[in-house]
């Protein structure tokens, strides 16, 4: 079961990886191409943009902010000092593509738990 629970979230964070290259805006490309995928163990993996730039075009800038709901830690240690003044509008393309992707993983699991117990 462990493996083919593996198996399901390997395929759910390539999907996830997948996806926010898709949605993320091309400028010269050096966002899409900074989002990778790396496994952090058998049933943990991490997809993560590293571009220095990544969190603004993620959440914006400003007077243009805009964090989700449940997101408020993790953005609040991109919050800039005030200094500049520029509003760069958000254009998601990380949470959508997690978001989008976490109802399906849900449900592949519970198949593999179903199928196990059957």
């Amino acid at each position: 079961m462990q493996k083919d629970v593996s198996n399901e979230i390997n395929a759910s964070a390539l999907k996830i990886e997948n996806q926010a290259k898709k949605l993320a805006p091309i400028n010269l490309g050096q966002l899409r191409n900074s989002i990778a995928l790396t496994k952090d163990s058998e049933l943990t993996y991490t997809v993560a943009a590293n571009a220095s730039y990544s969190a603004y075009v993620e959440f914006g800038t400003g007077g243009t902010v805009n964090v989700p709901a449940g997101y408020e830690d993790f953005a609040i240690q991109f919050k800039g000092k005030g200094i500049r003044k520029i509003n760069l509008r958000p254009r998601p393309y990380l949470i959508p593509a997690f978001e989008s992707e976490i109802p399906i993983l849900r449900k592949n699991i519970q198949n593999v738990i179903k199928n196990v117990k059957s």
